[in-house]
């Protein structure tokens, strides 16, 4: 049977304890035995001594008796005793073991000393001459008469029969206690062994638990006793770990949803500056995957100074901060750089507190914020420029050149030619400002798009030819037909060849053609003017902006006929493209969808 170790552990301390308490009623025992075993010989000393001294007494001459060596002799050998008769000076006279021989003085011996006080002395010590420990009684008595002088009468007997019959009383005990002590621990093993059955069942559901297995209940249900109680706890305990770790898990889940569902980037740091979370949207913006960036310190692998800034003023001023910061280009985030706001709070009132940071991405917030501010700029120089030149004419008319037939009607066309202008500008702006907040309806029809590049091509080919500019046409069979608003495609058509028309120079050519690619009905208009540098590309679709402004403005271009392209081309679900050479000329390429 194998025995749990707390059973072990138990049997082997009631062991020790039962030996140490059977040792020492060995000890006491025999103790008793021993001293009662001494005071029995003893006593009998003291009977034999007294008969002695009474023979001697009776004796004509005492202890000078002739016949007390051969009585002694006698004596001792029907006693096992030892008898000497010794004077009141210590001389032995009498042994009976030696007979009269001198043994030496024996007025100095311990039982002498002691009898000389008090009458009777008794001692116990190893005797050098017989070789073994000995017990020793003397007894005092006086002399009665010139012939009985007094003296002492000495018994002595050998202790090793004490000491043996001591050392079997300890055999004995010792032999009944370790019985006793095997017997009463095989029995209490088997009952504790029994009793401590469900300690392993709860040993192995513990570690079970501690694994992460909540369903091993230990099957102790049908006792009544403590253990009995103990599994009820048990399984309440697993009950409420298992709650627990559901609420745990569903609430890591829907953080880790919420998280992963935010276009802010959240990012916890320890108090020792290590990231402890970091959602996907912050690795983004951070250019960073995860495995790179948790367990590391945000601020050795993320070297901005504003954000170590924030971090640092947080930490010890123990309140939110906030920043503001570009991103550092790295291969993993290329393109251009984005600006990041940041909002720093600490995590927990500790001596340096963790924190907690929440990036928001202000890139398109501040190019808004820019185009708003350059759009405010362009729109004031654009409409102070017609103003400036209706103002200049009408005051140099009413100064007197109302009155200068040579000059007054053409001022008065300069007016009608700006005012013109500024009208256009201002029709423009809200064409687009309609479309770019989508409240534009659209009319959506089958457009031929051949149809309405034709009526383009038929509108501008005098004016082309007035230029010296070769305008060709080049329509696809069957042509494109997209579910589109005709006027808008007109407009996208007009806008493009105007501004081909008006960037190239005589003995050009300007090209409208169209074709069918896959699901898109395409319009390319391409010319061979003065071409757009490759650091302008990205920008011709900006509001006002003008590749040669001095030429767009003579023409009376408002700036804003390519964004109109762009954002209703965009309204349709399409787009526009450029390819560019400059001093070659260029191409745009509009994609519609194709019915």
């Amino acid at each position: 049977m194998k025995f749990p170790r707390a059973v072990r552990r138990l049997l082997l301390g009631y062991l020790i304890i039962h030996l140490l308490t059977a040792g020492f009623f060995v000890f006491v025992l025999t103790g008793i035995v021993r001293n009662q075993m001494i005071r029995d010989a003893r006593s009998k000393m003291e009977a034999m001594a007294s008969m002695l001294v009474e023979h001697v007494e009776e004796l004509p001459a005492g202890n000078k008796d002739a016949s007390l060596p051969a009585y002694l002799i006698r004596l001792g050998e029907e006693t096992e005793m030892r008898f000497t008769l010794i004077t009141a000076e210590g001389i032995v006279v009498a042994d009976s073991v030696t007979g009269t021989q001198d043994i030496g003085p024996h007025g100095t011996r311990e039982e002498i000393l002691v009898a000389k006080k008090e009458g009777v002395g008794f001692s116990q010590r190893y005797s050098a001459t017989l070789n073994q420990p000995m017990m020793y009684l003397a007894r005092r008595y006086e002399p009665t008469n010139a012939n009985h002088a007094g003296g002492f009468v000495r018994v002595a007997v050998p202790s090793d029969s004490i000491s043996s019959a001591i050392g079997d009383i300890q055999k004995y005990v010792w032999l009944f206690a370790i019985a006793l002590s095997a017997l009463t621990a095989l029995l209490m093993a088997v009952f504790s062994a029994r009793s401590m059955q469900p300690l392993d069942l709860f040993s192995q559901a513990a570690r079970r638990i501690g694994v992460g297995q909540y369903d091993s209940i230990p099957q102790v249900h049908h006792r009544d006793d403590e253990w009995g109680e103990l599994g009820e706890a048990f399984q309440q305990m697993q009950s409420e770990l298992t709650r627990r770790e559901e609420r745990l898990v569903e609430n890591s889940q829907r953080l880790e949803a919420v998280l992963s569902s935010m276009i802010e980037g959240v990012l916890a740091i320890e108090p020792t500056g290590e990231v402890m979370l970091a959602n996907g949207a912050a690795c983004r913006m951070l250019g960073l995957t995860h495995s790179e960036l948790v367990g590391r310190k945000l601020l050795e692998i993320v070297r901005i100074p504003e954000l170590s800034s924030a971090v640092e003023k947080t930490q010890i001023q123990r309140t939110f901060s906030k920043t503001e910061f570009k991103t550092i280009t790295t291969p993993k985030l290329a393109g251009p750089q984005r600006t990041l706001k940041a909002r720093v709070s600490i995590l927990a009132n500790q001596d340096k507190p963790g924190v907690a940071i929440v990036l928001h991405d202000v890139t398109e917030l501040r190019q808004l914020e820019t185009m708003r501010r350059d759009f405010v700029a362009n729109v004031s120089h654009e409409l102070k420029t017609p103003l400036s030149s209706i103002k200049a004419y009408a005051e140099t008319l009413r100064l007197g050149a109302l009155h200068d037939d040579e000059k007054n009607l053409q001022f008065v066309e300069q007016i009608e030619f700006q005012a013109e202008m500024l009208n256009r500008q201002i029709q423009d702006l809200l064409q687009l400002a309609r479309v770019e907040s989508g409240q534009t309806t659209f009319a959506m029809t089958d457009v031929a798009i051949n149809q309405v590049c034709q009526t383009c091509y038929e509108q501008f080919s005098e004016i082309a030819s007035e230029r010296n500019l070769d305008l060709k046409l080049e329509l696809s069979e069957p042509g494109p037909i997209s579910r589109s608003d005709r006027p808008s495609i007109e407009t996208i058509v007009k806008n493009l060849v105007v501004n081909a028309i008006h960037y190239t120079p005589k003995q050009g050519s300007v090209t409208i053609s169209t074709a069918c690619e896959e699901d898109w009905a395409v319009i390319t208009v391409a010319d061979t003017g003065i071409g757009i540098a490759p650091e302008q590309q990205s920008r011709v679709f900006e509001r006002f902006y003008r590749v040669d402004k001095a030429r767009s403005r003579d023409m009376g271009g408002t700036g804003l006929g390519l964004a109109i392209v762009k954002h209703l081309a965009q309204a349709h679900g399409g787009s526009v493209q450029l390819k560019s050479q400059l001093g070659k000329g260029s191409q745009f390429q509009v994609r519609l969808p194709r019915v």
